[in-house]
């Protein structure tokens, strides 16, 4: 397995600036998550209904 070792470029502790100047990347908002897991919460079966159905016993 490769191993790498990460060093850090500055010593001082990150900034608001810092994180301001990472990219911005189009997240889903927590809104979004909550309405898509409302939407197919029903789409969801428990592992002992999953088991159940491929007949596996727990």
């Amino acid at each position: 397995m490769a191993r790498s070792k990460i060093r850090a470029a500055k010593e001082e502790p990150l900034s608001d600036a810092d994180f301001d100047a990472l990219p911005e990347h189009d997240e889903s908002t927590a809104e979004e998550i909550h309405a898509l897991i409302e939407k197919e919460k029903d789409d969801f079966i428990t592992f002992e209904e999953y088991a159940r159905r491929r007949g596996i016993k727990l």
